[in-house]
């Protein structure tokens, strides 16, 4: 078992992560999603001998050995590691998708890819500096979602050639714009959405095609990036089912 915890406790560093191709989820809900999922099952661990008695891929441990296993506060009693797996497909004639520029935090990247499922987006693309998808924070935010999400790395040129050779149009979250409340959603949109420290940035801006904001009439100098995207995914998602 000491092997095992060493193991799992090296996967919570991207080195580990990308030399063995693999990653942690930790909770009931993640690990059992990703058990229905097509990624493949490296190791599963659990305090629960009955629900170890239901997955014979488990490994039944102590409190003691989750606790040295997991990068949680809290441990839960549902650890498993899983091989990396990049959902593909043709995803250009999809009406709506999420770019995300520069985005650092791993907790709002990983809301962001629960929110974009709940909205029945499908496809996120990513500049090469936003938080690696297979972060523990970002795996454990978004709460079983990373198993039906496609996110793609794509550089900003080669993400605005696609973007524009499949027809979509542009649109950049920025405090100046056009108000996302008398905005067109419903025609073929691309919705980048930037980090709370740099917002939208030069590389990103000179591909779009519009500038919208959320209007608001506090003190705050801006919103999370996570609550800004949910506003536009919620925003889309109405002018859609309309």
């Amino acid at each position: 078992m000491k092997k095992d915890i060493k193991w799992v406790r090296s996967l919570q560093q991207k080195k580990f992560r990308h030399e063995s191709g693999c990653f942690v989820v930790e909770g009931k809900k993640g690990v059992e999603e990703g058990l229905k999922s097509a990624f493949t099952l490296d190791s599963a661990y659990t305090t629960d001998a009955e629900w170890a008695a239901a997955h014979s891929d488990a490994i039944v441990v102590n409190a003691r050995e989750m606790e040295q296993m997991s990068s949680l506060n809290t441990p839960s009693p549902y650890l498993a590691v899983f091989r990396q797996a990049v959902k593909t497909g043709d995803w250009t004639t999809e009406p709506c998708v999420l770019v995300l520029d520069g985005i650092a935090d791993p907790g709002n990247m990983g809301t962001i890819i629960r929110t974009a499922e709940w909205f029945g987006i499908t496809t996120i693309l990513c500049t090469p500096d936003c938080v690696e998808l297979f972060n523990p924070k970002v795996i454990q935010s978004t709460m079983g979602s990373v198993f039906r999400m496609q996110v793609r790395v794509l550089g900003e040129s080669e993400m605005q050639q696609v973007l524009k050779q499949n027809d979509y149009y542009i649109v950049a979250a920025d405090l100046h714009g056009k108000s996302v409340y008398q905005f067109d959603f419903k025609q073929k949109l691309a919705i980048i959405i930037g980090s709370e420290s740099h917002g939208v940035r030069s590389a990103a801006r000179a591909m779009v095609d519009e500038f919208v904001t959320i209007p608001g009439s506090g003190q705050a100098e801006s919103l999370n990036a996570s609550v800004a995207a949910t506003v536009f995914m919620s925003e889309s998602f109405r002018a859609r089912k309309s």
